[in-house]
């Protein structure tokens, strides 16, 4: 038999839209069983074609990269299906009411298992769930079409529906609790500064013992349940991070499942063996490897909000992605060295009071640190908020689907590091000059035919700079928290990135460094359309003085830009850090 399927998916990812598309073909036996298959995936950083026969209970892995590239993986494929035949297959096995079932995922090459329970069945349909990461109700007529699919954890539903009907869907929103946004009713002015926090986490219908709320940063210091709701409250700390003379490779037994190849994470993989050479060199500390590791990611990663998920491999050829590709580029490579590598999941501030679903990494180093590759660094507060952990991506999933519109975070209190500052300023405008105690700095517009003001976006305080003469050229600064450590090219790379998905043509014109505050730092200049109106050119360049970040943009319309550029270059020798 011959299956086709194919899909398009359309998703909108914190205001950038994107497509998956897919188109597959397989081939099974009369059984049901599989024989081969060929898949063509296209996304956002995805080009790609899976085919695989299968023989002797192996599946022979092919991939071919829109490049040329070619690799093989072979993947063991016992008693297991392709998903598009398992409608089909519980329509056949409907009368054992339950059964296991395994089935492959050919974009990263595993097997996926679930339990299949029949509820109901008469002369037109069947209706069964499906249990695996999450749980889905499907309703399937006796042609083995699907014509209904209810995500039970996600609270939402999909529909069969005719090709014309399907040309009106609309992107699907991933902010509306897809990605775990939630609110709190307190911030923490910088989250990087704070020494102590208690934060409270509630949610309903999933009992303690699914999470892994501890560990070396956060402990819990309380649980509540009433009925059916959950409530913890968590207490977050700075700890020590430094070696403790792990060497590597770890090769304890109880270490096993987490230094081995596993769904996304490929370290065995020769290209990830070939980068972590070059990374490791003749090094043997499993806490400086591990430094090195964050350091090569921090200078050749680019930050870009991508909806699918790709393997080690795959990050190390496109050198970009979100979080989870972050921390399974980070996991392959460190498992590559020796060193055992988890996958953590919870909640990161976004600034202001929002909180977002993310994915990390933990690391033995003696102890198991908490180590954030798309922040750049060791986690050693409350920036991050864990929920469980796992020696697999998927294994954090458990808990992920579950939580969706389904989970409040309040912070209870919180102390901040002691300023280092000496100078006392306040915050605000006096006469052409705009200070910040929180940020340590003052910044000044020119004296004559310029004005100063100030205002707050999602928390963030911005100082706009602005010609009097001309209402389409502004000068920005904007003063948001960064972890210690960040590169400020790094940032100013995934600003393009993500700005490419919101703006018309976006084109990268160049880059370079200026210098304010006495220091060098990186410069990026980018051009768009402005609807409807005229070209504008934009400079952005980023300083980052502990945990603090000054973004400074100058936008223009493209034949104003160069006119600008001897006042522009006055209000970045104006700047100043205050000591």
């Amino acid at each position: 038999f011959e299956y086709r399927s194919d899909t398009h998916t359309k998703l909108d990812v914190l205001g950038v839209k994107q497509d998956i598309i897919q188109k597959g073909v397989y081939i099974v036996d009369a059984n049901l069983s599989p024989l081969s298959f060929d898949v063509h995936t296209t996304a956002r950083a995805t080009d790609v074609r899976v085919t695989g026969k299968c023989a002797d209970g192996v599946m022979h892995v092919t991939i071919t990269y829109a490049d040329g590239d070619v690799l093989e993986r072979r993947v063991p494929f016992e008693d297991t299906y392709f998903a598009p035949v398992l409608a089909d297959l519980i329509l056949r096995r409907e009368k054992e009411k339950s059964f296991e079932v395994k089935w492959l995922d050919p974009q990263v090459q595993i097997v996926v298992a679930g339990q299949v329970e029949v509820t109901k069945s008469d002369e037109k349909h069947v209706q069964a769930t499906l249990t695996h990461f999450s749980t889905e109700r499907l309703d399937i007529d006796r042609r083995g079409h699907v014509s209904q699919v209810e995500f039970v954890e996600m609270r939402t539903r999909s529909y069969l529906a005719d090709a014309d009907s399907a040309q009106d869907i609309e992107y699907l929103n991933t902010a509306d609790g897809f990605i775990l946004m939630v609110k709190s009713k307190k911030s923490f002015p910088n989250v990087y500064k704070v020494a102590q926090a208690q934060i409270n986490v509630a949610w309903r219908d999933i009992p303690f013992e699914r999470f892994d709320f501890e560990d070396n940063r956060q402990r819990v210091v309380r649980k509540t349940a009433t009925k059916d709701r959950y409530e913890v409250v968590l207490e977050f700390t700075k700890p020590t991070v430094a070696s403790k003379g792990v060497k590597v490779p770890v090769v304890n037994e109880e270490f096993a499942p987490f230094l081995k190849d596993a769904d996304f994470v490929k370290p065995s993989d020769p290209e990830i063996q070939r980068q972590m050479a070059e990374i490791k060199g003749d090094e043997t500390d499993a806490f400086a490897i591990t430094q090195n590791i964050l350091k090569w990611m921090s200078e050749n990663i680019t930050p870009d909000i991508i909806a699918e998920t790709l393997t080690g491999p795959e990050v190390l050829r496109t050198k970009r992605g979100k979080c989870a590709e972050y921390a399974i580029l980070f996991a392959s490579l460190a498992r590559a060295a020796g060193i055992p590598t988890k996958f953590a999941l919870g909640e990161a501030s976004m600034g202001q009071n929002t909180w977002a679903g993310h994915l990390w990494n933990e690391v033995w180093l003696g102890d198991w640190m908490a180590v954030d590759a798309s922040q750049g660094g060791f986690v050693t507060g409350p920036s991050v908020v864990k929920f469980v952990d796992s020696s697999t991506v998927m294994g954090t999933q458990r808990v992920r689907w579950k939580l969706v519109d389904n989970l409040s975070l309040e912070i209870l209190d919180f102390t901040e590091d002691q300023p280092a500052t000496t100078t006392e300023i306040a915050t605000g405008i006096t006469g052409n000059t705009y200070s910040s105690k929180e940020f340590s700095c003052r910044i000044s517009a020119p004296k004559t035919g310029w004005t100063i003001s100030e205002t707050k976006v999602n928390g963030i305080p911005i100082v706009i700079i602005r010609p009097k003469s001309e209402k389409a050229v502004v000068f920005h600064l904007a003063l948001i928290p960064l972890p210690p450590g960040t590169s400020p090219k790094t940032v100013l790379d995934a600003r393009v990135s993500a700005l490419s998905g919101i703006f018309k043509n976006l084109k990268k014109l160049g880059e370079g460094e200026i210098e304010t505050a006495g220091k060098k730092v990186p410069r990026i200049v980018y051009q768009h359309d402005e609807r409807g109106k005229s070209t504008l050119l934009v400079e952005e360049c980023l300083l980052v003085d502990g945990a603090n970040g000054y973004l400074f943009t100058f936008d223009a319309p493209k034949d104003r830009f160069g006119r600008f550029q001897e006042s522009v270059k006055k209000i970045y020798e104006s700047f100043e850090l205050v000591k």
